[in-house]
This record gives C-alpha cells, structure tokens and sequence, in this order.
C-alpha cells in the first residue's frame, strides 16, 4: 500500500546570489510554491545573513508529484563534484 502524501508539491529549486553568482540547488515538499523557503544548508544560511536576502533569487527548476522522484533527480544535479566547485553553497 503506498503511503499518502501531505504535501502537494516536490521540487527541485535554485537559489542565487545576484551579488556574486554562486548558487544553491536543493529538493523541498510544501503545499504552496511560493512559501519563501529559502534552503537550509548552513553555507547559504550564511550568505543570506552575509549579503541580506534581498540579494537571493529562487527559481523552481522541476516539479515532482512525489518525494522519491524528487531526491531522485536532487541525487542527479548535486553530485560530490558539483558540491567541489567553489560556485555553490551546497
């Protein structure tokens, strides 16, 4: 039996930092896209207390109707490489 959701939408976002470029991609379930989360890894936490939120732009790159498809394809763009560049808060 497969379990029911309580969230409506899964998805893949982008968050950039419009002073120096560097960018987030992280995987968030919620019931509203535009419920202003903002990411949760710490290096980005501390670009948003640095820079001032103001100064981060989120895009919502896919849109998954659940959780399995959604880490799925975060596990595709977040790779140990891409976490390496020095361009990402990931």
């Amino acid at each position: 039996m497969e379990a029911i959701s309580i969230y409506t939408y899964f998805y893949i976002y982008k968050i950039t930092n419009t002073i120096n470029n560097k960018i987030y991609i992280g995987a968030h379930a919620s019931n509203d896209l535009s419920d202003n989360y903002m990411g949760s890894g710490k290096a980005l936490k501390n670009a948003i207390k640095k820079y001032g939120i103001e100064n981060f732009n989120k895009e919502i790159l896919f849109i998954f109707d659940n959780p399995v498809d959604m880490y799925a394809k975060e596990k595709e763009l977040v790779t140990i490489e891409f976490i390496l560049q020095d361009d990402n808060y990931n």
